[in-house]
């Protein structure tokens, strides 16, 4: 019986980009949504706020009254 030499071909390197770098993206992504929600939210409620407390005392060109 003869041997045979058997040819293993050489798999071509190929770039394949990892899945991480995508859930990297998105989570940062995900970061900049989140704090600028609560940004627009501590907008929201300090001008709330501060609308409730001009109630209290009020101003008049700038100067403030005694409310009665």
């Amino acid at each position: 019986m003869k041997k045979r030499v058997h040819k293993h071909s050489k798999s071509v390197a190929r770039h394949v980009r990892p899945r991480k770098n995508l859930l990297v993206w998105v989570r940062g992504w995900m970061f900049v949504v989140v704090f600028a929600m609560m940004l627009g939210l501590g907008a929201i409620v300090g001008r709330f706020l501060s609308e409730k407390l001009n109630e209290t005392t009020p101003q008049v060109a700038g100067v403030q009254t005694e409310a009665k």
